[in-house]
């Protein structure tokens, strides 16, 4: 196992992630087993997607919660495997034990992922000096680049402000932070505080170009565990695509074009749910299938979508050309 120091793997991430890091779906054959062969066709035609330049795996789309530790497991390789090395994965490895987590993340590591997510404790009593010993645990005992997650969404129920986030930089393989507070004060105030030594990340593409326009010497080229990229264009009409060329390449005034397209649909289909608190990943996956992923049914405890919220996004994403 190669030793990491913390200029050479914050560096390694800086220069080499770029573009959509999007989410995957996980296809559940009818008596509720992971269908692999359906989950490595969404790999592939997610890896083909207009704008992606890796993938984000055992994120919240990917209803990881659901998934016994050897399913988990399991999942990581066969995407691995499919992928091949041709782009990079961050594979999520949360988990309200930390020996799972390191558990999961020497796994990731193996079989080759990219870096690895943590998320911070998310049952019992948080405080700052015990989220600081739970990054510190897990970092002691794997050798991966680390993300954490940073959210004010309820699903997950704690904060990691930015004064958090700076009291971990001391961890060697601490290489960025996730940013997904839906306020752009507190997007900026995190990159002001750790920005210029982690990759400061978002989902979001009205934060990436916030970001690229009020702090282009430190905001990465990459966004990760992206979605909208699977619900908002099509092959015949890449708006991610163009969006992320576009704001890479500086000409913010397309990328401010395809950014109103991409908003004004993902505002209708899901943006709406994010506001009340949460991922509707049933309803997500489900309008993914225009791209020809493989959605089908969820794992318990999710539930179903409601039909006339299914008929609803459905009508505004043929009305807005996409093929559904």
């Amino acid at each position: 196992m190669r030793t990491i120091t913390r200029g050479d793997e914050r560096a390694r991430i800086r220069a080499s992630f770029s573009r959509y890091f999007t989410a995957l779906y996980t296809p559940f054959r009818p008596d509720g087993e992971i269908d692999e062969p359906a989950l490595r066709r969404n790999v592939e035609i997610t890896l083909g997607l207009p704008g992606v330049g890796g993938l984000s795996l055992n994120s919240v789309h990917q209803e990881f919660w659901t998934l016994t530790g050897d399913e988990r497991k399991r999942l990581t390789d066969v995407v691995l495997e499919t992928v091949n090395g041709r782009k990079p994965v961050i594979v999520g490895v949360s988990d309200p034990s930390a020996k799972n987590v390191v558990d999961f993340a020497r796994h990731a590591q193996a079989a080759g992922a990219s870096a690895i997510m943590v998320w911070p404790p998310y049952y019992g009593i948080k405080t700052a000096h015990g989220i600081k010993d739970f990054y510190e645990y897990v970092a002691g005992r794997v050798n991966i680049g680390m993300f954490v997650y940073s959210t004010t969404l309820s699903e997950l129920g704690f904060y990691l402000t930015p004064e958090m986030v700076a009291s971990l930089l001391d961890i060697e393989t601490l290489c960025g932070v996730h940013s997904s507070t839906m306020n752009f004060a507190s997007y900026a105030s995190m990159m002001e505080k750790v920005g210029d030594r982690i990759c400061v990340s978002t989902s979001l593409e009205e934060y990436f170009l916030f970001g690229k326009l009020c702090f282009p010497k430190i905001t990465p080229d990459f966004m990760m565990g992206s979605s909208r990229p699977l619900l908002t264009q099509s092959h015949a009409l890449p708006r991610c695509g163009e969006f992320v060329e576009a704001t890479l390449a500086g000409d913010f005034a397309l990328a401010s074009t395809k950014l109103r397209q991409i908003v004004n649909i993902a505002d209708k289909v899901q943006s709406r749910f994010f506001a009340a608190g949460y991922h509707h990943v049933a309803l997500f996956k489900q309008l993914s299938t225009h791209l020809g992923l493989v959605g089908g049914p969820v794992r318990p405890p999710m539930s179903p979508p409601m039909q006339s919220d299914l008929d609803e996004c459905l009508a505004i994403m043929k009305e807005a050309g996409l093929g559904v």
